[in-house]
């Protein structure tokens, strides 16, 4: 609320008989209180909304509909939410969404009440507050109106409680644009942008304030919740917001671009009964549809096979999460050998999951899972906390750990990061942060920013899987390393490929021109070892020279 229309509210409660002491506290909070009648759907407000949060209007709203007026186009679920609640048994409620304010900005809103049932257990009232609030580390939401992930998958909850106990079926719809990619590549990252923005606002004003809800789940991903669509209906509205998005050509900075979608969709209830499987199945119908070529749409369609991977996919992300929970990671740990010496120099550290006896989970039984699920961040982080206290434990400790494509630049990690690493160069003077050589050139800037804090940081940086993305390399000199992992697929038989022996070589006199240690992985005959040894290699990593191993380096030697 504005600081003269404040006091003056004040002023009026204290020369009241009776202070109002609620409103007061709604004064001092910057919140207001609402009481919604919702046979008549009308409003009445403790404190002025339009004052406090600079609504777009001139009078408060006065019904539901009218606060939907101020809520971006196809978001106006996470208002109906409460209503949701309720259906569900629930008596308390909280929400957030975004309102329009007179500058044509958004505000973030938190809803918190309660909801009152009459003698037939239908909702008749809902009392409430009103608080500005942050979205979160997304703020996709506050600035464009549309839902984070996670206010998408309260969404997609709220409609599958609503639809199973009685209400209209609904269906989520999972939208990415076609050849995103190509456009990357002909126009740059920016006009892509510009793109995905443009179809994102196209998808939302053929959605329309009622139709349901839209948010943002991923880079090139719109996840879109219908509201009251059956089955059969789904073709036909996903049909009319196809067409919405290619009916014209879109305007940016490099000139007018043609964009069609493909959809992927879920019927609800039926479909799923969590937001979480709900949006892998949504995703998986993405895929089916994409293999079919551009603007088309697949519905989502069990099968036992699939169904299998799926719930297998689901249980393996919920025992990562208990594992995190439960501190049942654990570090193994692979020699790194210098090629002329076979003297062990350091080690990689790569992360196993414990089951709950303490047996180890074979990593190509939960990574994989992990990197789908998005998990892999928080096993970045993890193996980061891990290698600080090993760093701390053995003075002498050479380390070496992999950093997702996800986490590079990610706050989270730097976090971490510099929460238990930076500052102190007897640790990080010791450790080499292994990002892939896609990861670091997918956005050029962002790896020559990640890269500059590292090493500032007193770290070695290493590229792995060297030669995956060789067709970037012209921007490897831009990046300030220290070393290459050549990829095990090419090291792998070399002795007997004169193709990779051919690559190999090639790979590593580049490397040499830039001044960077050069590692080979996945060296498993001595033939191999010899081989490598004469193209250049500095350092071997392999079986042949060790396994990742759980038992710390120091024990191994006091053994």
């Amino acid at each position: 609320m504005h600081g003269h229309r404040a006091v003056e509210a004040v002023e009026r409660l204290r020369q009241a008989a009776t202070p109002h002491w609620a409103a007061l506290a709604l004064i001092g909070s910057s919140a207001c209180a609402y009481d919604w009648i919702v046979d008549g759907d009308a409003i009445a407000w403790l404190g002025d909304p339009v004052d406090l949060f600079d609504l777009d209007t001139d009078r408060p709203p006065a019904t539901r509909d009218d606060i939907a007026a101020l809520m971006r186009p196809g978001a106006r679920l996470p208002l109906d939410k409460m209503v949701y609640a309720g259906a569900g048994g629930r008596e308390t409620f909280s929400g957030r969404y975004a309102l329009r304010t007179k500058t044509g900005g958004y505000v973030a809103i938190e809803d918190r009440g309660i909801v009152m049932r009459g003698a037939d257990g239908r909702i008749e009232r809902v009392v409430g507050t009103l608080a500005a609030t942050q979205f979160g580390p997304d703020t996709q939401g506050e600035r464009t109106g549309h839902l984070d992930r996670a206010q998408m998958r309260d969404a997609i909850d709220a409609a599958i409680d609503w639809a199973a106990s009685g209400g209209l079926d609904a269906a989520l719809l999972m939208v990415s644009i076609d050849a995103l990619g190509t456009i990357n590549d002909s126009y740059g990252l920016d006009v892509a942008d510009e793109v995905i923005a443009a179809t994102t606002r196209r998808l939302a004003a053929a959605l329309g304030a009622e139709g349901g809800a839209l948010g943002r789940v991923g880079g090139n991903k719109v996840a879109i919740l219908l509201l009251d669509c059956a089955r059969e209906q789904i073709r036909a509205q996903a049909s009319r917001l196809r067409e919405a998005v290619q009916e014209s050509m879109i305007a940016t900075s490099s000139g007018p671009i043609a964009a069609t979608v493909s959809m992927g969709a879920l019927p609800l209830p039926s479909g799923a009964a969590t937001s979480e499987v709900a949006l892998m199945r949504a995703e998986d119908a993405l895929s089916r549809a994409k293999r079919s070529g551009r603007s088309s749409l697949a519905i989502y369609d069990a099968s036992p096979e699939r169904e299998a991977a799926r719930k297998h996919k689901a249980d393996t992300g919920a025992q990562i999460i208990e594992a995190l929970k439960a501190d049942r990671f654990r570090l193994a740990y692979q020699p790194i050998v210098c090629a002329r010496t076979g003297r062990i120099e350091s080690y990689e550290a790569l992360i196993r999951m414990l089951r709950e006896d303490g047996s180890p989970v074979p990593a190509g039984d939960f990574i994989p899972a992990a990197e789908e699920l998005g998990l892999v961040r928080d096993l970045d982080r993890r193996v980061l906390e891990l290698a600080s206290v090993a760093l701390r434990r053995a003075p002498a400790l050479k380390l070496g750990v992999n950093v997702s494509g996800m986490n590079v630049g990610d706050e989270m990690w730097m976090h971490t990061f510099a929460t238990h690493l930076a500052g102190d160069r007897s640790l990080t003077s010791r450790l080499t942060i292994e990002v892939t050589e896609t990861a670091a050139l997918h956005d050029i800037d962002d790896g020559i920013r990640f890269v500059q804090y590292l090493r500032a940081a007193g770290c070695r940086v290493a590229i792995d899987d060297f030669g995956a993305g060789y067709t970037s390399f012209r921007n490897l000199q831009t990046l300030d390393l220290n070393c290459v992992k050549i990829d095990g697929s090419f090291v792998k038989g070399i002795a007997s490929r004169p193709d990779n022996q051919a690559f190999v070589r090639t790979l590593v006199s580049l490397a040499k021109t830039f001044n960077l240690e050069v590692v080979a992985e996945w060296v498993g005959t001595k033939e191999e070892a010899t081989l490598l040894r004469a193209l250049g290699a500095d350092k071997f990593q392999g079986w042949l020279f060790g396994a990742a191993d759980m038992t710390p380096p120091w024990d191994r030697r006091a053994s």
